[in-house]
């Protein structure tokens, strides 16, 4: 019973650093977007 929960402690915490690395994913994707859009703004300024 012991080593069940072990296992089910481990997938979770598998879980949460997927989750966790996902969200720093989609952050990071919107930083970028966000820059290229600036970018975009300041040639079309020019």
């Amino acid at each position: 019973m012991a080593k069940r929960k072990e296992n089910m402690n481990l997938a979770t915490e598998i879980i949460w650093g997927m989750k966790k690395r996902l969200i720093i994913c989609r952050i990071a994707l919107i930083i970028s977007l966000a820059g290229n859009v600036i970018q975009a703004a300041m040639w079309f300024i020019r």
